[in-house]
């Protein structure tokens, strides 16, 4: 568990102010700025530059952060575990929205069969929001799909899904055999929100084109894969989404993938869990 000083440290990181920290530690303004110098000078390092009103965290002292987080969280994990070894566990992990709706139902099955857990939650949210879950230790690992820095985090590889364009079946350009993306500029894009992977991939891929999601002439936002779904069925617009998503509207014939120049891919979907964790293996087991 985290001394005094270091847990002053992780909350002001948090804050960036003496004053909220103060308050959130039930302590004096100067006994914060106390405790800090006494942290740096132990430390030999710069954790924090202060010039009135203005609190900047160094690079030192972010990456001391991160550290202190990733720790403080696994230390209270394996406490609990330790504590109660014969006691049932509790288990906490994200998924993005598209992944809830064809990665998770899998999972938790996995999960309710095993009889350690008598708690097994699921935060749905995207990608930064999953991830940020870990971070913060509301999480314990996370299923994505968007892009994330590798450096940061640990992960494996789930798998491989086809991620395309599609349309309705009455749309047009259902019925086309080839198609650009400069013809598809024209049709509603109907995208997920800011911070979705799916977001994200699209973006990549029309950048490749040397296109701007905002050069189509209507750019709908939705949150919700579920609702994309409908608005692809009454025939709204186009949207890129995993296959997963769509399988049974696509074998019937109800949703068409379109022939687009270079936008058929394939994107790895992840169980990202904290770099270096002690329960990698406990996390990793779920794959199998």
């Amino acid at each position: 568990m985290l001394n005094q000083p270091y847990l002053t440290f992780l909350v002001l990181t948090q804050t960036l102010s003496y004053t909220k920290t103060a308050q959130q530690l039930f302590v004096t303004q100067p006994a914060v700025s106390q405790q800090i110098q006494h942290l740096e000078k132990e430390l030999g390092l710069k954790l924090v530059e202060y010039h009135r009103p203005h609190l900047t965290i160094t690079s030192a002292g972010y990456q001391l952060a991160d550290f202190l987080q990733k720790t403080s969280v696994q230390a209270k994990q394996l406490l609990q575990q330790l504590q109660t070894p014969k006691k049932a566990k509790k288990i906490t992990f994200s998924a993005t929205l598209s992944l809830s709706e064809f990665l998770v139902p899998e999972m938790i099955k996995k999960m309710s069969l095993n009889s350690e857990f008598v708690n097994i939650n699921c935060l749905v949210g995207n990608t930064q929001q999953s991830l940020t879950a870990i971070r913060k230790g509301r999480s314990q690992f996370a299923l994505i799909e968007g892009n994330f820095d590798k450096n940061k985090f640990d992960y494996q590889v789930i798998r491989s899904e086809p991620f395309s364009a599609v349309v309705s079946k009455y749309h047009p350009l259902a019925r086309r055999k080839n198609l650009t993306w400069e013809e598809l500029l024209h049709v509603p894009l109907i995208v997920r929100e800011s911070g979705s992977g799916s977001r994200e991939i699209l973006t990549s891929l029309a950048y490749a084109e040397n296109i701007s999601l905002h050069d189509f002439d209507q750019l709908i936002t939705v949150s919700e894969p579920v609702l994309i779904r409908q608005l692809l069925l009454q025939n709204v617009g186009v949207s890129f989404l995993y296959h997963s998503l769509i399988t049974t509207q696509l074998n019937n014939g109800e949703l068409v993938e379109l022939n687009l120049t270079n936008a058929q891919t394939t994107h790895d979907l992840y169980l990202v869990y904290p770099k270096g964790s002690y329960f990698k293996k406990s996390y990793e087991r779920w794959l199998y």
